[in-house]
Parts: structure tokens; C-alpha cells; sequence
């Protein structure tokens, strides 16, 4: 049922809380926010393998939405953290989260594209997932404020 969205929620073990206001150095290249983003990507998908419900749900923005592939919805950080603490529990499924997509809008946000398959149990089918995520830059970290699954394999 929802178990499909976790492939699109899931996302370490040691979580690192990304911060960091943006530093710009010769060249215009941001290096505070730019690096604490790619450590909130990493720490979803860390996360996520280690099924690190705690580090992942640390992750979330209090508005977070979560979408499943077949239109289930989770509303908020306190629906979506009990989903995934209820989802990382259960030992047998694996995930693949390979990005795709990366983009950023300087330290307000960012948006990753995942092709992911999503394997319930060692005896399932697999089934290929494209997750986006969006990230929101809010009191110095970057949260997930929208997860959305899609029937996948991300096309191009």
C-alpha cells in the first residue's frame, strides 16, 4: 500500500545536521549552502540504506508533504515520521536511490531527482520508482518539505 512511498520517503546513521549561510568565494561559487544541501541529499540516502528512521525523520520540515505513487498523501512531519519510523522497521526491503537531477536556488531551495527501484522483500518483483524531493533552506538546515513518488524508471 504506502510501502511504495517509502522508497520515496527513505532516504546517517551519524547525521550530520546540515547548516550553512552561503559563502561565496572568487568565482561566485557558493560553498556554504551548495555543501550543506549535497550533505542533506547524502544524509537522505544515507539515511534511507540505513534505515535510520531517527536521522531520516530529522530531515523532515514541519509542512513536509509526502506523495505516493498511487496518490496516497501524508500531511506534516508528525504523519510522514510515524509512517517511516513504521516503514524502517521492517528489515526486508532494500532501495536504490541514484540521482538524476540535482538543482539548487542559492540557500531558498533545492530539488533532487532520484531513479529508484524499490525491492519489498528478497522473493518481490522490484519496482522502479522516480522520487523527487524538494528541499527548503530554513532556520540554517535543509529540510524536506515535498518527497513525491512516481511509476518509474526515470526517463530522459
Amino acid at each position: 500500500m504506502k510501502r511504495t512511498f517509502a522508497a520515496a520517503l527513505l532516504g546517517a546513521t551519524a547525521l550530520t545536521l546540515v547548516t550553512g549561510a552561503g559563502v561565496a568565494h572568487a568565482g561566485g561559487k557558493s560553498t556554504g549552502c551548495g555543501a550543506a544541501f549535497n550533505q542533506a541529499v547524502q544524509a537522505y540516502r544515507q539515511t534511507t540504506f540505513a534505515k535510520d528512521a531517527a536521522g531520516f525523520n530529522a530531515l523532515l520540515a514541519e509542512d513536509v508533504t509526502a506523495i505516493f505513487a498511487n496518490g496516497s498523501t501524508l500531511y506534516g512531519k508528525d504523519e510522514t515520521a510515524a509512517f517511516i519510523t513504521d516503514f524502517f522497521a521492517d528489515p526486508e526491503w532494500t532501495q536504490t536511490l541514484d540521482v538524476v537531477r540535482e538543482t539548487r536556488q542559492g540557500c531558498q531551495s533545492g530539488f533532487v531527482l532520484f531513479d529508484s527501484v524499490y525491492t519489498p522483500s528478497p522473493e518481490a518483483a522490484p519496482v522502479p520508482l522516480a522520487i523527487g524531493v524538494t528541499f527548503v533552506h530554513t532556520g540554517g538546515r535543509w529540510l524536506v518539505i515535498q518527497n513525491q513518488d512516481s511509476d518509474g524508471p526515470v526517463t530522459r
